[in-house]
């Protein structure tokens, strides 16, 4: 399997970069493709369908090649590699439950030994049912993955293929994990702060009250933030998302939920993972400056059984993005360094992974990485 990375701000430079990259004979027949909202994705495919190279794609909050982080562009891993030995599910349905279900019997049914790699649209559903769904029939297959973003315009984000587009479905990459490598790791690294609060009303997503009072409140209070006529629900949900929520599930493991958007009129909250009611929680805030070698560290252990890589895909929580400000290009170059490999990426509403000493969840403030490698 090969690999090289493309990049550009309109389809004349992805169809220029695409012809440079292909000029020694290279010839892809998978494309990651992640993009901008304000990026033509229609053209993007068009051009795709044309060299007959499958998409995988999806809209984000911020992209991520290389070393490099970008606003408002495009970036494309283009990948040589067998057709037999991947599949793309994709469906749409505002039952995320239903077709996360599809996708672990898909998986099954497509190899013995799966891994799969799934994008979902990231405004419209509870991503705790990705994590179910798929889990209610199979727990063992490893999954990855990350949320849609669309610049934090917070009204619809998209995951594409060359057939099909949808703001409530997903899409994923099915990988025979015997001729494919694929491995990964979720790490946050967010240190949780003041006394445990009980999440006193919620539904799903949403939360009403954190004990007993309005969940806007509490956080307003809490972190002193003023709240003016010019703040919008988005403006407020932004300053929320750096102090997410510190959840232990029933089933042990200890998972990120940050605020995605704000209800001003019953002054709830709405995130991309589901809060039961009854939820012991605690707030978090990013830790110090050594964060970036932390994060680094942590993904350094997939090196042990993966030493040598083909290519690299960062899912990254645009509200670490937001706190890390310029350092989370640090935090990228220095994740890329330990393989040296091309690596491609997004900024996310939440992200899928495996944490150390855990199982397979739904994280937010989180970088969820994942390693390919041909087996010889």
């Amino acid at each position: 399997m090969k690999a090289k990375n493309i990049f550009g701000e309109n389809i004349d430079e992805i169809k220029s970069k695409f012809l440079q990259a292909t000029s020694d004979g290279f010839s892809p027949n998978l494309a990651i493709a992640f993009c901008s909202i304000k990026q033509n994705r229609k053209e993007i495919t068009d051009f795709l369908n044309e060299k007959k190279v499958d998409v995988f794609g999806s809209t984000t909050a911020g992209e991520i090649i290389d070393s490099e982080v970008m606003e408002q562009s495009t970036v494309i891993m283009l990948l040589d590699i067998k057709k037999e030995h991947y599949k793309i599910f994709q469906e749409a349905s505002a039952d995320t439950f239903k077709i996360s279900n599809n996708l672990a019997l898909f998986a099954q049914s497509s190899f013995a030994n799966p891994s799969v790699v799934v994008v979902s649209s990231g405004l419209t559903i509870d991503a705790e049912q990705i994590i179910q769904g798929f889990h209610a029939v199979d727990k063992d297959i490893p999954l990855y993955g990350g949320l849609a973003g669309d610049d934090l315009t917070m009204k619809n984000s998209f995951v594409f293929s060359n057939d099909y587009e949808s703001s409530t479905g997903l899409i994923a990459l099915v990988f025979d994990n015997d001729k494919i490598n694929v491995q990964g790791i979720a790490t946050s690294g967010w240190d949780n702060i003041g006394i445990e609060k009980t999440i006193t009303k919620s539904v799903g997503n949403v939360v009403y009250t954190i004990d007993d009072e309005p969940a806007v409140d509490v956080f307003v209070k809490y972190f002193q933030f003023t709240e003016s006529v010019d703040n919008t629900a988005e403006i407020i949900a932004q300053n929320f998302a750096q102090y997410p929520l510190q959840l232990t599930k029933d089933n042990g493991n200890t998972v990120l939920r940050a605020p995605l958007m704000v209800n001003i009129e019953s002054r709830a909250l709405i995130f991309a993972g589901g809060i039961p009611e009854g939820s012991k929680v605690k707030f978090s805030v990013q830790p110090g400056f050594d964060l970036i070698e932390k994060t680094t560290k942590r993904v350094s252990v997939l090196k042990s059984s993966i030493p040598e890589a083909d290519a690299l895909i960062m899912f990254s929580c645009k509200a670490r993005h937001m706190a890390l400000g310029p350092m989370t290009g640090d935090e990228v170059g220095m994740i890329r360094s330990l393989w040296d490999k091309p690596l491609i990426g997004f900024f996310t509403y939440g992200e899928i992974g495996t944490a150390k000493d855990s199982t397979c969840d739904f994280h937010n403030e989180t970088c969820s990485m994942v390693i390919l490698k041909e087996k010889s």
